[in-house]
């Protein structure tokens, strides 16, 4: 049942939209824009007037027509619910078709939301500007009249009147073009299929493309603003490669004309999957000839295949409303990794997911303040908070987690059977479970909503007599001790995988406790969560703990299962079930190891730790450690890059180099600066898989001068790629007079306000920063609050980005009280997640903090026998 808020936020049901004439008229010159829109609605209840949506606009003419009559409407503004009230001189009656005429204008903003513009130079270094939307979630609302909620889809023509110079791009194809008032030109597009008015779009400026077309006859181009185009080949071919492919694995062909991936230069999400017109960040669009590294050509891959994966996952089929978004974005964050994988199977993406994905769902839904993943929304504001790693990616690995139990088959039929049911309308969580209950002849509801509809997941804990026992998992130990004295009855039905040998076999264990299925014959089970597949933690005996441990060094045991390993050690320490210590001590068995996945888990891990420890005692035997544990790893990866190197051995080199330059490796130390100096002399020097590693090692031990040539490289950067590897150095800086500069920098026009956050977010994340970066959010709050807070989830990264690293109750309370003072209505939930985080680091700090700083001044601890091959 919907909330009582919701209920207020909410439009009435009783008057639907069935289609749209929309006209946008954007002044490029003047930021300002007007338009018309004829809505023809069907009315359900007799009623006197329309209640709809709207946002900043000025409203300048509204009439009803009703056959051949017109009549005048009275405009009433209900700005705290973001409504238009038309009231009518006459009562419209029931099962009636109404055309509602409103004529309207606004201002092109600079929020990244509504229609807004973007800035960006011309290959002569000339200014130029282009116009777009941004109108997921609640945003359409702010460039025209509309029943802004996913549930009223309607079908719409858009017409762009534009500078005959400027590209229009809509939607759908352009059916005809001629000359409108004024010397302008009228861009009338194609009608679209039933759609939400969150995924209409228009873009106009002076683009260019790079295209092709499918087999099947549909238009793929990548639009970029002039230079540029050459630089969208890449995502051109990752496209027309998997259209196919999704058509084929959906059983639904792609159901509109052509598709359009464009690159925005300025851009608060990644990328929106608006109906056929795609649009992204440039840097997760284009590939610079010759000038891009592993990390963005996957980045690239993965996010077309996200936004591709939404044409049918949320534009065929939309969710009811947004407490069910992640059956938008779940979905599409499983999917990328599956079609990347098909794409490029050498990548090993879902390894790579494990340690990216699925471990940043498990740490954020450790916590109490986390939320489950169908969760009630009222408000905008409330809708923008519930972006984050929940809804992504706990959503993904609960429906990778469910694939790999019910069959990849028997899950493929299910979902083309949801989408074919559902097509061009809108359904729920609940629907999806029927249809692939049916599909599967399992009762997935029952299965699946504890794990929906309860946030967090459990711990199993199993003995050595085959009983197995799950827990309410929290990261906090007096979270995970209060759940144990004063259990909340959370059962979850666990989707177990078991291994013995190269047998596999999944297990549902449906109570508290139970006793395990009898392994094969004469064998035990190895594994309780084969292949790190299961949304939970295993907490094993310490027998079984050693044997792992064996395994690891005798090279026996699976990457995954390195991986599983490593990331529940962890977090078992640290939320009190065992010793974190012993996750210290442990360590060494990786020394050899030669996976990304493992060591990217790892470092993590190390990351956390270092914000821990810094500044206490016995500190500083923290970098020797690091750097023990990972120079034989990075000696066997090399300092060169191979043509021959796999993708995951490049992306394993820069993570190495980067924790050997950072904890001050003093060779890597010495030879990064050589390859930043020849850098400096010749751009093209320096292979861009290094080059974040080398920036960030020889920012971090820079002076003022240095600070000052990081920042004229970062202006004058001819990539976003560059310009944000370069950021990511100025945020490395260690002395507190050249982080200031890097703070006051990124808020300078220098940087664009969508890579403000990042910079401010990276230096809050220094150790060295830390300070700096919580003062200048406090001395600035105004400017952030008016940048971010209309829309979009950049509020909470920037909140959590200047305050979570804190580890004192003092500072706690001081976070708590300043917000209090300051309330942010877009971060509410991340201002509680940041306050438990820092409580839980002040925590393990007075707890485990002494047998932290005992292991690692154990002399026994960087011996390097015992350390054997992986």
């Amino acid at each position: 049942m919907p909330s009582s808020e919701q209920t207020l936020y909410q439009l009435p049901r009783d008057v639907r939209p069935v289609h749209y004439d929309l006209l946008l008229a954007p002044d490029l010159d003047r930021m300002t824009f007007s338009g018309t829109v004829s809505i023809e609605v069907e009315v359900y209840r007799d009623t006197l007037e329309f209640v709809l949506n709207a946002k900043d606009l000025r409203i300048h003419e509204a009439r009803a027509f009703v056959g051949g009559a017109d009549s005048p409407l009275e405009v009433r503004s209900d700005p705290e619910y973001e409504r238009l009230i038309l009231r009518g001189d006459r009562l419209f009656g029931a099962e009636s078709r109404v055309v509602l005429y409103l004529s309207f204008s606004g201002e092109i903003g600079n929020l990244l939301a509504g229609l807004y513009k973007s800035q960006f130079l011309y290959p002569d270094g000339t200014d130029g500007v282009l116009v777009t939307t941004q109108f997921e979630a609640t945003d359409a609302r702010r460039a025209f009249p509309c029943w802004d909620e996913p549930s009223f889809k309607a079908t719409f023509r858009m017409t762009a009147r534009i500078d005959p110079r400027h590209v229009a791009l809509s939607n759908m194809p352009a059916e005809r073009e001629f000359s409108g008032p004024d010397g302008l030109k009228d861009v009338v597009f194609a009608v679209t299929p039933r759609m939400s008015t969150y995924l209409l779009h228009l873009t106009v400026g002076p683009l260019e493309k790079v295209g092709g077309q499918t087999e099947n006859g549909v238009a793929v181009s990548v639009w970029t603003t002039p230079g540029h185009a050459g630089e969208g080949m890449f995502a051109r071919d990752v496209a027309l490669r998997l259209l196919p492919w999704f058509d084929d694995y959906f059983g639904i062909p792609y159901p509109l004309p052509k598709m359009d991936l464009v690159a925005i230069p300025d851009f608060a999400a990644g990328a929106m999957e608006n109906w056929g017109i795609l649009t992204y960040r440039e840097t997760a669009l284009l590939l610079p000839p010759g000038a891009s590294s592993a990390r963005t050509m996957q980045r690239v891959a993965i996010v077309v295949a996200h936004e591709m994966a939404h044409q049918w996952f949320g534009d065929l089929v939309t969710m009811s409303w947004w407490d069910d978004l992640w059956l938008n974005e779940g979905f599409a964050s499983w999917m990328e990794v599956k079609a990347v994988d098909h794409l490029f199977p050498e990548w090993n993406m879902w390894d790579i997911f494990l340690a990216e994905d699925m471990a940043e769902g498990l740490e954020l839904d450790g916590l109490a303040r986390s939320h489950p993943i169908e969760v009630p929304v009222g408000n905008p504001h409330e809708i923008n908070e519930i972006f984050d790693a929940i809804s992504y990616v706990k959503g993904g690995s609960l429906i990778r987690m469910l694939e790999q139990f019910v069959g990849e088959e028997t899950f493929r039929k299910g979902i083309g059977a949801y989408l074919k049911k559902f097509a061009y309308q809108n359904a729920s969580t609940r629907d999806l479970w029927s249809v692939l209950g049916q599909a599967s002849g399992q009762d997935i509801r029952s299965i699946m909503e504890s794990w929906t509809r309860n946030m967090g997941y459990p711990v199993l804990i199993s003995g050595e007599t085959g009983q197995i026992e799950q827990k309410p998992f929290f990261n906090h130990p007096v979270e995970m001790e209060r759940s144990r004295t004063s259990p909340d009855g959370r059962i979850w039905p666990v989707m177990l995988f078991l291994s013995s040998g190269k047998d596999r076999r999944p297990w549902l264990l449906k109570e508290e406790k139970a006793a395990l299925p009898p392994p094969p014959p004469g064998q035990q089970w190895d594994n309780l969560n084969d292949r790190h597949t299961g949304f939970f933690r295993v907490l094993e005996d310490e027998r079984v703990r050693k044997r792992r441990r064996e395994g690891i060094k005798a090279g026996t045991v699976p990457v995954a299962d390195r991986l599983g390993f490593s990331n529940d050690l962890f977090s078992l320490g640290r939320a009190g079930l065992l010793p974190l210590s012993e996750y210290l001590e442990t360590l060494p068995v990786y020394r050899q190891e030669d996976q990304y996945i493992v060591w990217a888990d790892i470092a993590a891990h190390l990351g956390w730790l270092q914000g821990l420890l810094a500044f206490t005692d016995g500190w500083e035997r923290f970098d020797p450690f690091v750097v023990f544990l990972m120079q034989e790893a990075f000696r066997k990866a090399g300092w060169e890059v191979s043509p021959g190197d796999s993708h995951q051995k490049r992306l394993l080199r820069s993570l190495l180099l980067s924790g050997l330059g950072m904890h001050g490796d003093s060779d890597t130390r010495q030879r990064c600066q050589e390859l930043f100096q020849e850098r400096v002399r010749r751009p093209d020097s320096l292979h861009p898989d290094l080059r974040l590693a080398v920036y960030r090692t020889v920012a971090s031990s820079g002076d003022p001068d240095l600070h000052r040539t990081f920042c004229d490289l970062a202006r004058t950067a001819d990539s976003q790629e560059e310009k944000n590897r370069l950021y990511s150095a100025l945020a490395a800086f260690r002395r507190p007079d050249c982080l200031r500069s890097t703070l006051e920098f990124a808020i300078s026009p220098a940087v664009r306000i969508q890579d403000t956050v990042s910079i401010v977010s990276q230096v809050g994340g220094n150790v060295w920063g830390e300070e700096e970066a919580w003062t200048f959010f406090r001395e600035n709050f105004d400017l952030f609050r008016k940048r971010y807070e209309a829309g979009g989830f950049a509020l909470q990264r920037l909140v959590k980005g200047v305050s979570e690293g804190f580890r004192s109750m003092e500072r706690k309370e001081e976070v708590a009280r300043f917000f209090a003072s300051h309330p942010l209505d877009g971060a509410k939930r991340a201002i509680e997640q940041v306050q438990e985080t820092i409580d839980l680091r002040a925590h393990v700090l007075a707890r485990q903090g002494e047998s932290l700083r005992k292991a690692l001044s154990s002399p026994d601890l960087m011996k390097t026998e015992g350390s054997s091959s992986v």
